[in-house]
């Protein structure tokens, strides 16, 4: 797992300031990857990789260069069939140099395939190749978006790119302002969707997409490979898909083991952790890790009892109020392009302290819900679907001012028209309203068209399965996978996602919707704890869901409360109705909590604007686990005037 980041195209800037351009770049992404420095310079492209070595240590440093100095290579992520393509290639007669490296495939892999390449990765990725050949940078990130890449087009007729937005801004080519735009996407979904940021200029690339930026005719619209759609169930019963599912999960996990690295599993003692510990602990003999707080939602009990019947030793850590609010300016830090998930914060400290006990590689959960029907929200979207075919459904929208600011009011405005609303649908269409000013109402209203999927079913069947592809598009990449991947490299920590594997994927949409979820029965991920209850005691599965959640209620109305009076005293933020912000604080403070989500995404929002566009943003170090050649960049670097260095480098 690294950081990866480059300039292209005619910048008008001296030879000199190429390199320093890069250097000031990487600076801001040493927590990515502080084993090791790496950079490529030649006329009109320069590439850095900030390291953190997991495979083939001695011989995988990056920038990675093709024997003919045609193909140029930076790489995040890791391949997990790299073996397959290794012998591949080689039978076609590229030669090898490294020892195992799966990067060497990847520069093999696009001399003989060309974007082709991408397609035949099994794994996660961010990857930028300079074609000298071409004089082309080529981009392309993984099929569910595990792996962040950033680019942004200049407009002095150059091109940048990183694995942070903090980077680019680093690199001060690009000014930061904010993207208003996305305001109405961040309060709805809990972050701006892709390809949007929430800087103006700085696009992310979608997942399953590549994108190419030529010296002569600029960048190319993002090119497709994949996406994930609703299969053809070829399975005969539910049993058959079971074994299936089970065999191709449990493939996916081994294959998430290759590592030179000692590797841990995250484990909340909920179903998808627990079937990943299980899986896992058939083959490895690892340690898990688990993270809990002072609240009725302290789930470390659970962890400890999967634990106990696994075998696995557990490190629980549990988060007090104080930590919490210690934690909220770190986490704001690696929040660079907001996401107000409040767990991610959590999940920061968590990963800190498996970092702290020497473990470099984790395993998570993190997906299964989306493949296999775990929320609530689906259950909901299935009763309004059912719902809309009754003699009366036409009806229904008089009862909107029933529920005028809940979920239920925004699916009642459409009816009987069925529109999943996503599962991260944490302010409704008039919330946004009396959030935002009406100079943005327009793009308010876009959103029902832009990104809210209607179902294509008219009978109700696979209605469920596009709603958690909707989930598997936006949600995953823009709000989970972003936030966890920013909440473990913080500490320098590689987490894999086997449940995200694409031959995982691809089965569970083409699974019926019955054998996931049972809305009838209020039952969710159905095929999942089926095949959990074979390995762990059933009381340890059937028991209610709770999620990786924190008491952040009582915390928004107490501790941070002196925080959230300066902000929206202050009114820094424009498009803001700060009257309205202010009203739905208050009387959250005085017991109304029907608003905390929307809440802790103002106060996520502000604090990110002030350390993003108003540069208050100070550069943080990981000085203890820092190798010799990056403390010499970070030396070597001229900083922008406006960072700080939070650490002393000496």
């Amino acid at each position: 797992m690294c950081g990866v980041l480059g300039i292209a195209g005619d910048l008008n800037l001296k030879s000199e300031e190429w390199r320093t351009c890069l250097r000031s770049m990487g600076s801001w992404l040493v927590h990515r990857g502080p084993d090791d420095w790496g950079e490529w310079v030649a006329p009109g492209i320069a590439m850095g990789h900030t390291r953190l070595s997991i495979l083939d240590i001695e011989g995988g440093k990056q920038p990675m260069v093709s024997p003919d100095a045609s193909v140029v290579v930076v790489f995040n992520g890791e391949i997990y069939n790299f073996r397959e393509l290794w012998r591949a290639l080689e039978l076609k007669g590229y030669p090898f140099k490294t020892d195992h490296s799966d990067t060497e495939v990847i520069v093999h892999g696009y001399k003989e395939w060309g974007l082709g390449v991408f397609e035949r990765l099994a794994g996660m990725f961010a990857i930028a190749i300079w074609d000298s050949d071409k004089q082309q940078l080529v981009l392309a990130r993984d099929r569910s978006g595990i792996k962040p890449l950033f680019y942004a087009e200049l407009p002095s007729r150059g091109f940048v790119f990183a694995s942070e937005s903090k980077a680019i801004l680093a690199s001060n080519l690009l000014q930061p302002e904010l993207n208003s735009s996305t305001l109405p996407e961040y309060f709805m979904f809990r972050s701006p969707l892709h390809p949007n940021s929430m800087i103006s200029g700085i696009k992310k690339l979608p997942p399953g997409h590549s994108v190419i930026y030529r010296l002569e005719g600029g960048i190319t619209p993002p090119i497709p490979y994949w996406s994930p759609a609703v299969g053809m169930n070829t399975l005969k019963s539910l049993e058959e898909g079971e074994e299936r599912v089970l065999a191709e999960l449990e493939t996916a996990v081994l294959s998430h083991t290759v590592s030179d690295v000692p590797i841990g599993v995250f484990l909340s003692g909920g179903v998808d952790s627990s079937l990943v510990a299980a899986l896992l602990s058939k083959h490895l003999k690892v340690t898990a890790f688990t993270i809990g707080t002072d609240s009725p939602l302290n789930e470390i009990p659970f962890a400890q009892q999967v634990a106990n019947h696994l075998g696995l030793t557990l490190q629980a850590r549990l988060l007090t109020t104080a930590e919490f609010l210690n934690h909220f300016e770190d986490w704001a830090y690696y929040n660079d392009d907001p996401v107000s998930n409040p767990s991610a914060l959590a999940l920061m400290v968590l990963a800190e302290h498996a970092r702290n006990h020497d473990v470099k590689v984790m395993l998570s959960g993190e997906g299964s819900d989306e493949l296999f029907g775990g929320y609530n929200s689906y259950i909901r979207y299935a009763f309004m679907c059912r719902l809309a075919r009754l003699p009366f459904a036409s009806h229904m929208q008089n009862l909107v001012h029933t529920h005028p600011n809940s979920r239920t009011g925004d699916y009642l405005r459409n009816f009987p028209r069925c529109i999943f609303k996503g599962t991260a649908h944490i302010a409704t269409l008039p919330m946004c309203k009396v959030l935002l000013l009406p100079e943005l109402y327009n793009a308010i209203e876009e959103l029902e068209t832009r990104f809210l999927l209607p179902s294509s079913s008219s009978n109700g069947n696979g209605r469920l399965r596009q709603a958690m592809i909707f989930d598997q598009v936006y949600r995953l990449p823009n709000d989970l996978l972003a936030s966890t991947d920013r909440a473990t490299m913080a500490s320098s920590l590689e987490t894999r996602v086997p449940f995200l594997d694409h031959h995982v994927v691809e089965l569970a949409n083409s699974l019926p919707d019955s054998w996931c979820i049972q809305p009838l029965q209020m039952r969710s991920k159905s095929i999942i704890k089926r095949i959990l209850s074979k390995l762990l005691p059933r009381e340890l599965v059937y028991r209610p869901k709770r999620g990786f959640d924190i008491p952040v209620e009582g915390w928004l109305a107490n501790e941070f409360w002196p925080q959230i009076t300066e902000y929206y005293s202050q009114r820094l933020l424009p498009y803001l109705n700060y009257p309205n912000i202010s009203d739905m604080c208050r009387g959250h403070r005085q017991g109304d909590h029907r608003n905390t989500a929307v809440i802790w995404a103002w106060l996520t929002l502000e604090k990110w604007y002030r350390l993003w566009v108003l540069r208050q943003a100070q550069l943080r170090v990981p000085k203890a686990r820092m190798s010799p050649t990056m403390s010499c960049v970070l030396q070597d670097a001229k900083l922008p005037l406006h960072c700080q260095l939070q650490q002393s480098m000496k």
